[in-house]
């Protein structure tokens, strides 16, 4: 199984900023996305952190669309996760989805 953040350095990610709890601003890589119904989400990895050998990843559900933002929040729900983890799972990707 080859590292999928092998190719960073030479792939361009689209990136998604958010604001953490302490107000601080942090860019994350998209690594993947996939839709259930009318629901988006988000694979993510810290920019700064995609050259580590095994990289933690967020998964993101989009909440809202308006004309300059949107707006995402983490997947924290169990069922939710295992739902939308498999859907990233089928789609045969180099890398494994789970909750922690």
């Amino acid at each position: 199984m080859s590292d999928i953040f092998e190719e960073a350095q030479e792939a361009e990610f689209e990136t998604v900023t958010m604001t953490d709890e302490d107000g601080k601003e942090v860019e994350f890589s998209i690594i993947d996305n996939v839709a259930s119904g009318t629901d988006r989400y988000l694979l993510v990895v810290e920019t700064e952190k995609m050259d580590e050998e095994e990289s933690e990843a967020l998964l993101l559900k989009e909440i809202s669309i308006d004309a300059n933002d949107i707006t995402y929040e983490m997947v924290e729900d169990d069922a939710e996760f295992e739902r939308v983890a498999a859907l990233f799972a089928q789609k045969g990707e180099d890398y494994e989805v789970s909750m922690n």
